[in-house]
């Protein structure tokens, strides 16, 4: 498996925003040890940050990836159509970092459990537990880079 990485000039085939070796100085910046493969733990970020809708729309539909995008504005900021954002980019990151550490968040989620014994030992979750893990580093990235902001969005156009 080959990363491929879309820099911002609709690059052919790409299939991530980070390399191997920014992938890996992410990571060794933030004191954590990938245990996984780099190529393999982007390749299925990407899967998941593939699917968030984003803002702005694609340059064309034929790229094989989300990113560039026309119409960004972030934090009042217009971003250049050939830009990828660094917000993307440690979005792509901490998404593999979870996925390295057992947290894919496209992971299938099984029933939550009520209760659990073994021996000793006894595990019982509130009934209005989430089944899964809510990685809050994953969502806060994602809010600035999402149509999913959490308030109203529109465009108002005068004639």
């Amino acid at each position: 498996m080959t990363t491929i990485v879309e820099n911002g000039t609709i690059v052919a085939n790409a299939n991530s925003y980070v390399s191997d070796a920014d992938f890996a100085t992410y990571a060794a910046d933030h004191g954590i040890t990938v245990t996984g493969v780099a190529a393999k733990l982007l390749l299925n970020a990407a899967i998941y940050v593939e699917q968030l809708s984003f803002v702005g729309t694609k340059q064309t539909k034929e790229q094989t990836m989300q990113w560039p995008r026309n119409d960004v504005y972030i934090d009042g900021w217009n971003y250049l159509s050939t830009e990828i954002p660094k917000l993307l980019i440690d979005l792509q990151c901490e998404v593999a970092l979870a996925i390295d550490t057992g947290e894919d968040p496209l992971a299938t989620v099984a029933r939550a459990t009520k209760k659990e014994k073994v021996d000793a030992i006894e595990v019982e979750y509130a009934d209005s537990a989430a089944p899964f893990v809510y990685n809050l580093k994953i969502k806060a990235l994602e809010r600035k880079l999402t149509n999913m902001s959490g308030g109203l969005s529109f465009t108002v156009t005068r004639r």
